[in-house]
């Protein structure tokens, strides 16, 4: 990722366009080309995860099997248990191994594997927030329950300490507090009853 300096200017070209072998090698040796990205990132100077979290229900962890098929719930977070033949990458998840956890953004995977009949393959817990994500940068973010009130925001060690911000909704009717987690990949919500977020809006930044 770079920053654009204040005093150079920038022009498009398509992503088709040859951008390596053009000019002579003082020419190329002076170009700096930049992405869509270095853009944003000089604009706007962090990543951002926002999304709109719904909670309801308790602690309850369902299973699905190689047989099932059934379609995944955008919004929900899955882990992967058993992964022979199976492809989620199309639905949001950064990889297919074993233990990975992701927030589905589609409902019908690459593959389901052929793992045999009655063999669980994916797992989530129905009293985990299931997320409407806005907009995310900020890399594979996904949700686990806790306890009463109690949920956790997870990562790949993507919240950075000292430059993560946070903005959450809270809690309506009750005491709530956030943390970050000193290993960079957790923040933690905590509010004193489940079933009251609805649509709550959260916004994390982590800064450049």
């Amino acid at each position: 990722m770079a920053i654009i300096p204040a005093e150079e200017k920038v022009f498009m070209v398509s992503n088709s366009t040859n951008t390596t072998y053009s000019g002579s090698a003082a020419l190329k040796a002076m170009q700096q080309w930049y992405t869509m990205e270095d853009v944003t990132n000089t604009v706007r100077p962090y990543k951002v995860f926002t999304a709109l979290l719904t909670q309801s229900g308790g602690d309850d962890t369902l299973y699905i099997n190689g047989d099932e098929a059934i379609p995944l719930t955008i919004g929900v977070t899955y882990t992967i248990v058993d992964n022979t033949g199976l492809d989620v990458t199309n639905v949001g998840a950064p990889n297919n191994n074993i233990g990975t956890s992701f927030v589905a953004t589609g409902t019908t995977p690459n593959s389901w594997g052929n793992i045999v009949d009655g063999w669980s393959i994916l797992t989530y817990n129905t009293g985990a927030p299931v997320a409407t994500v806005l907009e995310n940068t900020i890399g594979n973010v996904w949700f686990t329950y806790i306890g009463t009130g109690n949920y956790l925001v997870n990562s790949d060690g993507l919240f950075i300490t000292n430059k993560t911000y946070i903005d959450f909704g809270g809690f309506y009717g009750g005491e709530n507090w956030i943390s970050i987690y000193g290993n960079s990949s957790i923040i933690e919500l905590v509010g004193s009853n489940d079933n009251i977020l609805q649509n709550t809006p959260i916004e994390i930044r982590v800064y450049n």
